[in-house]
């Protein structure tokens, strides 16, 4: 079986009013999953638990000013 490299993700700091944003991780719903960096506008977060990288829905997103 052929093993693939994970694509990293080329991420931006993230302004400091938002660096203690929290998510629910979509996978494992734990809630404690902080922010890593922004992709355009949109902050990825982290889950710690799972190790699952992800970004929020776009009814829960916030605008940066």
């Amino acid at each position: 079986m052929r093993k693939y490299k994970p694509i990293e993700l080329p991420l931006r700091s993230v302004p400091e009013n938002f660096a203690e944003e929290q998510a629910t991780c979509p996978n494992c719903q734990d809630r404690s999953a902080s922010v890593i960096g922004r992709l355009g506008l949109r902050l990825v977060f982290k889950c710690e638990h799972c190790r699952v990288r992800f970004h929020r829905t776009a009814a829960t997103q916030m605008r940066f000013v």
